[in-house]
């Protein structure tokens, strides 16, 4: 990101919030640029179009959530840092929100970014896979066989399907409401799996709490 020129900056980060906030599919190349206040020529000088665009916002998200999914497969997370870091996870989708509420037109509209979703996918395996390997073998999930892959293909779905389940469901929510659920169901699928419940169930008693 530092090699881009200021304007390039700019129209990146607009971008961004109108894809966010109006839906990508409403916003056009002269929007961005009208916002911007600067002419469709300035914006097609630095950048040949809406999909371009979408590739370079790509980039950066990829660089940002592959950076956090790394650290617990490169080394446990403490017990106490799981609820936090689930936090992260789903602070990065949401800060790239459109991404995840249009992901098939996207795919089929800009085929490049089909492998590059698909191996973001396999990151996410491996690092849920790593996380619930970590709280087995310290004695807190109890699988059997089968049981934990299973999970973590659940826990994937859930992680990149939390938005568009969300906005189907209930409409519009204040982004802590919706962070708040995502983790909160994240939790609610590793509960069956939770060798002492007394501690556990103490926990998410208190983070419902934080919600109400």
């Amino acid at each position: 990101m530092s090699n881009r020129s200021k304007t390039k900056e700019k129209i990146l980060k607009t971008a961004l919030g109108l894809f966010n906030n109006e839906g990508e599919a409403q916003i056009s190349s002269v929007d961005i640029a009208s916002v911007m206040e600067i002419s469709p020529g300035n914006l097609y000088y630095h950048y040949k179009g809406k999909d371009e665009i979408i590739a370079e916002l790509y980039t950066d998200f990829e660089t940002e959530i592959r950076q956090v999914l790394s650290s617990p497969i490169r080394e446990p997370l403490a017990i106490e840092d799981n609820w936090v870091y689930l936090y992260i996870i789903f602070e990065e989708i949401y800060d790239f929100r459109f991404f995840y509420r249009n992901q098939s037109e996207l795919v089929t509209r800009i085929p490049a970014l089909k492998p590059r979703f698909a191996r973001l996918l396999g990151l996410k395996e491996q690092t849920a896979f790593s996380l619930l390997s970590a709280l087995e073998d310290s004695g807190h999930l109890l699988f059997s066989d089968g049981e934990k892959a299973a999970l973590t293909s659940r826990l994937v779905q859930h992680f990149t399907f939390w938005l568009q389940y969300h906005d189907l469901r209930s409409g519009t929510a204040p982004p802590k409401s919706l962070i708040d659920q995502g983790v909160f169901m994240t939790l609610m699928q590793i509960t069956p799996y939770w060798g002492e419940k007394e501690g556990y169930l103490e926990l998410l008693q208190g983070f419902k709490k934080t919600q109400s």
